[in-house]
């Protein structure tokens, strides 16, 4: 048991024989002043005022057992939904410090590219990831994944969404055939509930590429110059169909680039009537002083904290997760 339900089970003794008292007390007052009214009315004889009394007596000793079993029923019933909670709640602590450690380190600056991640849960637990890998050389890959539904289920796939994509990569280089034999397999484990919306990205230093495949997933951004370009080449959500094919589309890195990746969470906040989020986004990036990609993620999720959501989303709340890659001068090096 742990010890702050031992502290209030014993905090709670001394509290129970103030209260039978009190109760007993309160019970007996009011009698008296019940008999005293009746006798002032009745005018009873001395054999009537016994039985007054002695019926008034047995109410209020009725009345004061009652409200003592009440309240001790009452109390047990509170100390087991506190049993409860606290169980509950030390679930929730462990199931929330295992998702945390699901995710990786963000990769250190090389060859002029600069990466940043950020994932901000709307309770203890979600169903946002992002995952980094460096298969061989030069080569990265970088997942961002939303699992459907919320909570404690979406949570859980995560676990198998992760070792999916490390299987996978291990044998596989590009993003269409990593999203493939990953739809495949959740497929065959989930039979398309839940499924998963990503992005699947890798980047090759060698031949200053990156390649990436959407798999139902909100668009990336590729913000040049001033010019915004989606990241929409792909399929159908992971595991949500069976045997399935995926697109893919490879992009050079230039200097200066800014890859941004979000889920529905950043670009439903900020979708609005008059603009759309990827827009948002495009025009905050042109317009601010941020450079370095973790002041780019920052600013983006300050943008999707201040958006409003959807229109009809009462009380709407949702994880936030933002991945950026910002291309430097280095990449001209090779």
């Amino acid at each position: 048991m742990p010890r702050s339900l031992v502290r209030s089970v014993a905090a709670a003794a001394p509290r129970a024989l103030v209260w039978a008292v009190l109760i007993a007390a309160a019970c007996f007052v009011l009698a008296g002043v019940a008999e005293a009214l009746l006798i002032r009315l009745v005018s009873p004889t001395e054999l009537e005022l016994d039985w007054i009394s002695d019926g008034v007596l047995s109410v209020a000793l009725g009345a004061a057992i009652y409200l003592w079993l009440h309240l001790r029923a009452t109390r047990l019933a509170l100390t087991a939904r506190e049993r409860t909670q606290l169980v509950l709640q030390a679930q929730l602590s462990l199931a929330e410090a295992m998702q945390r450690r699901l995710l990786p380190s963000v990769p250190e600056p090389a060859g002029g590219l600069e990466w940043a991640a950020v994932l901000v849960p709307a309770g203890r637990i979600g169903g946002d990831f992002f995952d980094f890998l460096q298969p061989s050389p030069g080569v990265r890959l970088m997942l961002i994944a939303d699992v459907s539904g919320k909570g404690i289920p979406a949570a859980m796939a995560l676990t198998l969404l992760r070792a999916t994509f490390r299987s996978v990569a291990t044998h596989a280089t590009r993003p269409a055939t990593i999203a493939e034999r990953m739809s495949a397999a959740l497929y065959d484990e989930w039979q398309g509930e839940p499924y998963v919306t990503a992005l699947i990205v890798r980047v090759d230093l060698t031949s200053r590429r990156l390649t990436y495949a959407n798999a139902g997933h909100p668009r990336g951004i590729l913000c040049r110059d001033r010019s915004r370009r989606a990241l929409t080449e792909g399929g159908p959500p992971l595991g949500l169909l069976n045997d399935v094919a995926f697109e893919e589309e490879a992009l050079d890195l230039e200097p200066g680039d800014l890859w941004v990746f979000v889920t529905d969470g950043v670009s439903e906040a900020l979708d609005e009537l008059d603009r759309p989020w990827h827009a948002a986004i495009g025009d905050a990036i042109s317009h601010g002083r941020a450079t370095h990609a973790d002041a780019v993620c920052g600013a983006i999720l300050t943008l999707a904290q201040n958006g409003r959501g959807p229109i009809d989303g009462d009380d709407w709340s949702d994880d936030r997760t933002v991945v950026v890659l910002n291309v430097g001068e280095e990449i001209d090096s090779g």
